[in-house]
C-alpha cells in the first residue's frame, strides 16, 4: 500500500505542471469569448460554430485548461459566422471583432454582430402533392412557411425529408426540385418545390443467393425470409430494405448482406424485384474465457450458440459460468492464489456456478415485444452475506412490452421468474434480523422455497460514449414483486423498488461524474412465527467499489458480529455470556436493510505520465443503509456518527481492452457500527448452540436438562451493544478496492 503513495501525490501535483501544454510560448491566452448583437442565434450555438475557444476555469488547478488564439482560424471565424447568418436569411449581416488586452499575453474576445433586416418567404408553392393523399401527408410540416425566414439550410433539409418519406411509401424514384427567386430590395423570396414522384411500386419477387465458405447451407431459406420482414406485395420502402439488411446481420449468421433491386425501375413499372446476396457464416458459435477477480478468485465462462435452432425461436444459447475456482469446494486446492478478502468469506468456500439455456428470437428493426425463455441452475453467493442455491429456475421476459414500436432510447423489460431454491446465511443473521434463533426456525427459513417474481425495468441512456462517457445521463429504474398471487411461497413475498441516475460532464480536461442510487423493500412474507420476512437475497446492501468506497464490500449499514470467545459473568445469582470491545471479531456479517441511499461525486483527469493509459481520480461517496421502523436495540444511532456517512478518496484508472481498471483508496473516519455479538459454540451432544454475547445482554444461561448437552440461553432479543475496535491512523482508515469497468 505504501508503494502507491507516490502515485497519489503525483495525482495532485501532476496536472499543475501540465496545464500550459495547449499553448506555445508567446501565444495569447483567450480568457473569455463573448457575442454581442445576436438575436437569431443563442451564444451557445455561435460558440459551437467558431474555432476560437476560451480557457476553461482559468487559474483553477487540476481541471482548468489554457487555450490560445490562432490568428488564421480567428479570421475564418468571421467568415463562418457571416456564412451561417446569410444561409439563415440575413444577407446584410456584418461581423466585427473586438480584442481587449487584460494583461500580458491574456486577452478577451468579443464578436460584434449586426444582423440587419432578414429576408422572408413571400410565397411558397408545393407542386405535385395533390395527386395522391400519401403525397400530401409526406409534405406535411414542411419547415418553410409564408412570412418566415428564407432559411436555405431548412429548405434543403425539408426537400431531403420529403424525398425520403416518398421513397419509404412506395415511390422508389421520387425526387423534389427546388426553385426560388429573391428580391433584395424588398427582402423577400418566392419558393417553389416541385414533387416528381414517378410510379408507385410494390415489392415483387425476392430472390435469395446464399454463399457458404464450405459449400453447405447452414441456415434455412425460411429463417432468412422471416428475418427479412419484407414480403412480396408490400409497398416499396427504402427504409424497410435497410432494416431487412440489419435484421439479417443481427442474426449473427451472415458475414455479408446486400439487398438490391434487380435493375433500375423502368418508367411506369409498378413492381420492384429484390435480390438478397448473402455470405453465410457458421451456424454454431462457441466462446470461452478465464480470469481472476478479487472476490471471485479464478473464474471461467463459456457459451455455445445455435443460430437456427427452431422455426420461431431461432436462437439457442447455452451458457456456463464458474467462479471461486481454487477456493470453493470441490476445487479448493489453491487458496493461496486467492485474495485474502475472499478467503475470509465463508460463502466463498463453495464453488459458485450458473448454467442456462435460452431460447430467443433475433432482434429485428422496429420490433417490440421480443420474447425469450431461459432455464437455469445456479449456486451464487454475496460476499459475507448469503449463499443462494437454485437447483432449477426459469425466466420468461419480453422487451418493450408496452411499446408499439421498438423503444431504442428507453428500452424496458417485463419478466416473470419462477425458481425453486434456498438461501443459506449465518445463524446470527437470522437471529438478529428475524428473531429466528433456534435451529428449527432457521431450518424452516432456509429450506427450499418457491420464489415467483414479476419484474419491470426501464433504462434511459443519453451518453456520448457507452464505454468511457464524458457527457450525458444514464437512468435505470426497476420494480420487483413477489406474492402468493403469482405463485410464490408465503415466506417469499415482497415489493422492491430501486433507481439509479448518473450524470457525466466535461469540465476542461476533467470528466465530472455525479451518481445517485436509492432503494426500498417492503416485506410481506410470513411463516413459523416470522412476520414481514424479506428473503436475504432481496435485501439491500451497500459498501464497496460500486457504492461507498470507504467501506468494505457490503459493510455499510447494519451488521452483526461473530466473535472468538466470551466471558461468563455472574449477576444476582444468574449467569450471562458477554464480551467487551477488546474481544477478537472473527467475522462481520452484513444484515442489509430495507432502505438505501447512495450519492457519489467523482472527477477524473489525464495523468501527466502516459495520459492515454492512466487517469487520476478524486471522489467523495455518501450513503446510508437502514431498516425503516427499526430502532437499534441497546445502541444509539448517534453513537455511530452522522446518519449519512461520507468517505472521500483518490484513485487511479488504467485503460485496458476489458474496460478501465479502477484502483481506489477511500478514507473512512467512522467507528465500526454497533451490532449484536454472537458466539458459534462447537458441537456438543449433537447440538451447536448460538449464544448472544453482546455487552449488557440479559439473556440468562441455564444448564440443559439433557445430560451432556450444552447450556441453554434464555430466548429474547440480542442487543446491538457490541462495537469492535478498529485500526487508527491514516493507513488503518484507508480502504483499498479494485474494480474493472464503470462504477456507476
Amino acid at each position: 500500500m505504501r508503494s502507491l503513495l507516490p502515485i497519489l501525490l503525483l495525482a495532485i501535483a501532476g496536472p499543475l505542471a501540465a496545464q500550459d501544454l495547449s499553448c506555445e510560448r508567446g501565444d495569447r491566452e483567450v480568457r473569455t469569448l463573448r457575442f454581442e448583437g445576436n438575436r437569431e442565434y443563442p451564444a451557445s450555438a455561435l460558440a459551437a460554430t467558431v474555432a476560437t475557444l476560451p480557457s476553461t476555469l482559468p487559474g483553477v488547478p487540476l481541471v482548468g485548461q489554457r487555450r490560445c488564439l490562432d490568428p488564421v482560424e480567428f479570421a475564418r471565424d468571421v467568415q463562418r459566422l457571416t456564412s451561417l447568418y446569410r444561409r439563415r436569411g440575413y444577407p446584410d449581416v456584418q461581423v466585427d471583432t473586438v480584442v481587449q488586452n487584460v494583461r500580458r499575453q491574456v486577452i478577451d474576445i468579443t464578436f460584434v454582430i449586426r444582423e440587419g433586416e432578414p429576408m422572408r418567404v413571400s410565397a411558397l408553392v408545393l407542386r405535385g402533392t395533390s395527386e395522391h393523399p400519401e403525397l400530401a401527408r409526406a409534405a406535411r410540416d414542411f419547415p418553410l412557411e409564408v412570412g418566415g425566414l428564407f432559411d436555405r439550410s431548412a429548405l434543403e433539409a425539408g426537400r431531403d425529408t420529403l424525398v425520403r418519406r416518398l421513397r419509404n411509401r412506395g415511390w422508389p424514384q421520387a425526387e423534389a426540385l427546388l426553385a426560388y427567386t429573391t428580391n433584395t430590395r424588398a427582402r423577400t423570396a418566392d419558393v417553389e418545390v416541385a414533387v416528381v414522384p414517378g410510379a408507385r411500386a410494390r415489392i415483387g419477387r425476392i430472390a435469395l443467393q446464399v454463399e457458404s465458405p464450405d459449400g453447405s447451407r447452414q441456415v434455412s431459406d425460411a429463417m432468412i425470409r422471416r428475418a427479412l420482414n419484407v414480403s412480396s406485395g408490400d409497398w416499396y420502402s427504402a427504409r424497410a430494405i435497410i432494416d431487412a439488411q440489419r435484421n439479417l446481420y443481427q442474426t449473427d449468421a451472415f458475414q455479408r448482406v446486400e439487398i438490391q433491386p434487380d435493375s433500375v425501375q423502368p418508367p411506369g413499372d409498378t413492381l420492384v424485384n429484390l435480390t438478397a446476396r448473402l455470405v453465410a457464416g457458421d451456424r454454431f458459435a462457441a466462446r470461452g474465457g478465464m480470469g481472476w477477480a478479487t472476490l471471485d478468485c479464478f473464474r471461467t465462462q463459456a457459451s455455445l450458440t445455435d443460430r437456427d435452432f427452431l422455426p420461431y425461436a431461432q436462437r439457442l444459447e447455452l451458457t456456463a459460468r464458474v467462479s471461486k475456482i481454487g477456493l470453493g469446494a470441490p476445487v479448493d486446492g489453491f487458496p493461496e492464489l486467492c485474495q485474502g478478502q475472499a478467503r475470509s468469506d465463508p460463502y466463498s468456500r463453495t464453488l459458485n456456478y450458473y448454467t442456462s439455456m435460452t431460447l430467443r428470437q433475433p432482434v429485428r428493426a422496429e420490433q417490440a415485444r421480443v420474447p425469450s425463455l431461459t432455464l437455469f441452475s445456479s449456486t451464487l453467493s454475496e460476499y459475507r452475506a448469503f449463499l443462494r442455491r437454485t437447483p432449477i429456475g426459469g425466466v420468461f421476459s419480453v422487451t418493450d412490452p408496452f411499446a408499439r414500436r421498438a423503444a431504442t432510447r428507453t428500452p424496458s423489460t417485463l419478466s416473470y421468474q419462477l425458481e425453486l431454491g434456498r438461501t443459506e446465511a449465518e445463524p446470527a443473521f437470522f437471529c438478529a434480523v428475524f428473531n429466528a434463533c433456534d435451529a428449527e426456525l432457521r431450518g424452516f427459513l432456509q429450506r427450499n422455497n418457491r420464489l415467483a417474481a414479476l419484474e419491470f425495468s426501464i433504462s434511459r441512456e443519453r451518453l456520448n460514449d457507452p464505454l468511457r462517457p464524458t457527457g450525458g445521463t444514464l437512468a435505470r429504474f426497476s420494480l420487483r414483486h413477489a406474492s402468493t398471487l403469482i405463485g410464490s411461497d408465503r415466506t417469499q413475498q415482497f415489493n422492491r423498488a430501486t433507481a439509479d441516475m448518473s450524470w457525466y460532464h466535461q469540465l476542461g480536461s476533467a470528466t465530472v461524474t455525479a451518481h445517485v442510487r436509492g432503494g426500498l423493500v417492503q416485506g410481506q412474507g410470513s411463516g413459523a412465527g416470522v412476520g414481514s420476512f424479506i428473503p436475504p437475497q432481496e435485501r439491500l446492501y451497500a459498501g464497496g467499489p460500486t457504492t461507498v468506497r470507504g467501506f468494505r464490500q457490503n459493510e455499510l449499514g447494519p451488521a452483526v458480529y461473530i466473535v472468538s470467545g466470551y466471558q461468563a459473568v455472574q449477576e444476582n445469582g444468574r449467569q450471562f455470556f458477554r464480551v467487551d470491545s477488546t474481544t477478537v471479531t472473527e467475522r462481520v456479517v452484513p444484515t442489509g436493510g430495507n432502505t438505501l441511499f447512495v450519492a457519489n461525486l467523482e472527477a477524473q483527469w489525464p495523468s501527466p505520465v502516459l495520459p492515454r493509459l492512466l487517469q487520476l481520480a478524486a471522489f467523495a461517496d455518501a450513503g446510508r443503509l437502514w431498516n425503516r421502523g427499526d430502532v437499534a436495540r441497546g445502541a444509539s444511532l448517534a453513537s455511530d456518527g452522522p446518519i449519512i456517512k461520507v468517505t472521500p478518496g483518490l484513485g487511479v484508472r488504467v485503460a485496458s481492452p476489458f474496460g478501465a481498471i479502477r484502483v481506489d483508496f477511500g478514507y473512512n473516519p467512522y467507528a465500526l457500527p454497533a451490532g449484536a455479538a454472537y458466539f458459534n459454540a462447537p458441537l456438543q451432544a449433537g447440538v451447536a448452540p448460538l449464544y448472544c454475547v453482546s455487552p449488557g445482554n440479559q439473556l440468562a444461561i441455564n444448564e440443559s436438562i439433557q445430560p451432556g448437552a450444552p447450556p441453554v440461553q434464555a430466548s429474547g432479543s440480542c442487543p446491538s451493544t457490541f462495537r469492535p475496535t478498529r485500526r487508527t491512523g491514516l493507513l488503518g482508515r484507508l480502504n483499498p478496492s479494485i474494480w474493472i469497468g464503470q462504477a456507476f
